[in-house]
């Protein structure tokens, strides 16, 4: 039984994401450029930055395909 989660959060999922994916990655690169050299983990937070950032924009992708085809959007009158 999947549980249930209030409309706004499910809203904010991806954006939050995408947030906090931009901010992990451009802030790695900026640490990183300010120090003047890449650690292991400086390299793995901006790669893991990155890939939020395109699950939460994937997932963006997803449901907006997903509500246009939907049959409940259908079947509403214009």
């Amino acid at each position: 039984m999947s549980s249930w989660t209030p409309q706004r959060l499910y809203d904010l999922k991806p954006w939050v994401f995408i947030l906090v994916g931009a901010i992990l990655g451009v802030g790695m690169m900026l640490w990183s450029l300010w120090a003047g050299l890449w650690t292991v983990w400086r390299g793995l937070l901006c790669l893991g930055g990155a890939g939020l950032a395109i699950v939460g924009g994937a997932t963006l992708q997803m449901r907006q395909d997903y509500r246009a085809k939907s049959k409940w959007r259908r079947d509403a009158p214009p």
